[in-house]
């Protein structure tokens, strides 16, 4: 992750509201130089009544900003738990990605290497896809401009939301990184595992202009992943999502090899199976609709 100005200070100062004004001055009359948002990080390079002095790195500015509009965050390896603990907080907070995002950025810089677990990188994941499904939908032009300035800070962090054009829409995705490496670390919990399976293996992140070849060697890999899902220890609630996401990607395998001539048939029993794995009295009311299109 490129953390830059991260590396450069113990203390930073972590913007907590959108459109914080960065002004030339230590004071609401003076200029404004630019307007920050939500998790964007500062260095602080001094305090003057109500404000402090910062520099803002990702746009090259230096200023004054109002002390309350953000929170000192303390890069230190002894104050690492606190900052977890405020990714705990956030990370199922709708609205509040970026900031959470910019947190995790900050434990992880802070944190010693042999205390990280799968933890951080799970949360960072599911606030990265949740941030990116919420630019997915449209948000009316307010919310839209809030969701790009959010976008924009957490791609200086390294989180990166890639587009493309579905039925006729901008589809905005999580590239995964963070879930790869939840699947990667030995430590990883089975419903942190699951969690970063389903999150690499969305269907409607599968670009539509991919080739033939491709959409095979990636519903393949994709197969692969969830596979490697361990659903003896998971909620049944869970189990349901990663049995009807198999049946999904088995049943786009199958497509796949029938449209190419090859042997489906067993691709297309996987399918099948899978989705006579799922329970219905464990089906959540988000995923009924997940459930009537597996079984299409």
């Amino acid at each position: 992750m490129a953390m830059t100005m991260m590396a450069a200070a113990l203390t930073l100062a972590i913007v907590t509201q959108d459109q914080a004004a960065l002004r030339a001055a230590s004071k609401d009359s003076a200029q404004q130089q630019a307007v920050l948002w939500q998790g964007d990080s500062l260095e602080i390079r001094g305090e003057k009544q109500d404000f402090l002095q910062v520099y803002d790195y990702r746009r090259e500015r230096g200023g004054y900003i109002r002390a309350a509009q953000v929170r000192k965050v303390s890069l230190e390896a002894a104050d690492a738990p606190e900052l977890l603990s405020v990714v705990r907080f956030l990370r199922d907070t709708p609205g509040a990605e970026s900031l959470g995002i910019s947190y995790a950025a900050a434990y992880l810089k802070a944190a010693p290497a042999s205390s990280i677990t799968a933890e951080p990188f799970d949360a960072l994941g599911a606030m990265a896809d949740r941030l990116a499904r919420r630019a997915s939908a449209k948000q009316g032009k307010q919310g839209d401009t809030v969701i790009a300035a959010h976008l924009e800070a957490v791609a200086h962090y390294g989180v990166n939301i890639r587009s493309f054009e579905r039925e006729g829409r901008m589809q905005l995705c999580y590239d995964g990184d963070a879930f790869r490496r939840v699947l990667a670390m030995v430590s990883a919990q089975p419903q942190q595992r699951a969690a970063a399976a389903l999150g690499l293996t969305r269907q409607e992140c599968v670009d539509p202009a991919l080739g033939p070849g491709a959409r095979v060697a990636l519903d393949e890999w994709r197969a692969q992943v969830l596979e490697r899902v361990d659903l003896k220890e998971l909620p049944g609630h869970v189990k349901n999502r990663v049995h009807m996401r198999r049946a999904m990607v088995w049943s786009s395998v199958a497509f796949e090899r029938a449209r190419k001539g090859q042997s489906f048939s067993d691709a297309g029993q996987r399918a099948l199976d899978e989705l006579g794995m799922v329970e219905p009295s464990e089906l959540t009311e988000d995923d009924a609709g997940a459930y009537a299109e597996a079984g299409v």
